[in-house]
């Protein structure tokens, strides 16, 4: 009697891991069930937002002078998206499939978008002497081949006026810049503080 042939192992799929469709968590009547993954992303999304806005918070001084407001803003805006996020998530889940290269991506975009934070803050929000790089004194400004460069002047701050800067160039006989609006954080541009200030920066165009 001939014997019987052993089966042929099943196939291997021929799609990497990376690129494969996962099975799905599923409900207790056996449907697929697409909440728990989109869950998680909202979850870690929400992880991510909460730093992004504390770094906003932080460097526009919103947090220093309002640390309530600053905290409810904070969660309620990371709350909100991250909300909006597991409704996104979720549908395009159920429609398209689950697969590895989903989270991998999702990760690797919230980690930039985490790490990035202060740098984002940064730019938004910039320090009294970088506002008055970017807006007079820096390259291609006004002010930048001028003895009101800060290389070539002494800057303080008024202690009468918050929000004050003077800048005392150096070489004399020239009048002093007053500037104000020049605070840590905050959006609005460097103002004249005086008529003097006006004429200064009249005269260079500014």
């Amino acid at each position: 009697m001939t014997p019987r042939a052993a089966p042929a192992p099943p196939e291997r799929s021929q799609i990497p891991v990376f690129l494969r469709r996962l099975e799905p968590p599923r409900t207790w009547d056996g449907r697929a069930d697409y909440r728990p993954p989109a869950a998680i992303l909202a979850t870690s999304t929400a992880f991510v937002l909460v730093v992004f806005g504390f770094y906003l918070a932080l460097y526009s001084k919103f947090f220093h002078h309002h640390r309530h407001l600053a905290l409810a803003a904070v969660f309620a805006g990371a709350t909100l998206l991250s909300l909006a996020v597991y409704a996104i998530a979720h549908r395009l889940l159920a429609r398209f499939g689950l697969y590895l290269w989903q989270s991998v991506v999702a990760g690797i975009v919230l980690l930039a978008i985490m790490s990035s934070a202060p740098d984002w803050a940064h730019t938004v929000f910039p320090r009294a002497q970088e506002r008055y790089e970017r807006e007079l004194g820096g390259p291609g400004r006004c002010l930048r081949n001028t003895p009101y460069n800060l290389d070539r002047t002494q800057t303080t701050f008024a202690d009468d006026h918050p929000g004050r800067m003077v800048i005392d160039p150096i070489a004399e006989g020239l009048p002093v810049l007053r500037l104000d609006h020049a605070v840590d954080g905050g959006l609005r541009h460097l103002a004249p503080a005086d008529a003097a200030a006006r004429e200064i920066l009249k005269e260079y165009g500014c």
